[in-house]
């Protein structure tokens, strides 16, 4: 595949807490998925092409991939987080970079 038809990459470093402490990997891959696709739905999700790249369980700061044309819907959607099964949770998004390294430089 040609590097000109291949899709913009952006990434996104955030915070995840819920109820005040950080969630296991997996809690956090279930967290962000379903409030992904409860926000825009399935058609909406595949268009975002997000991923979660890193998540460090310590510290509840992760990177997540999504499409260039899509970071501000991807923000918007990572904020707008209160609650997820009956508990308090939060998805602060923390910085955007066109590269995982400088986007993980800026979230300490």
């Amino acid at each position: 595949m040609k590097p000109s038809s291949r899709f913009k990459k952006r990434y996104i470093s955030f915070s995840l807490s819920k109820e005040g402490a950080p969630p296991t990997m997996e809690e956090a891959k279930k967290i962000i998925h379903e409030h992904f696709l409860s926000f825009f739905g399935e058609l909406g999700t595949s268009s975002l092409a997000f991923k979660l790249v890193k998540y460090d369980e310590k510290t509840g700061r992760g990177l997540l991939r999504c499409a260039r044309e899509k970071t501000d819907e991807a923000i918007f959607c990572m904020a707008c987080l209160k609650e997820w099964s009956g508990k308090s949770c939060r998805l602060e998004p923390v910085s955007t970079s066109g590269s995982a390294k400088r986007a993980e430089r800026s979230k300490k």
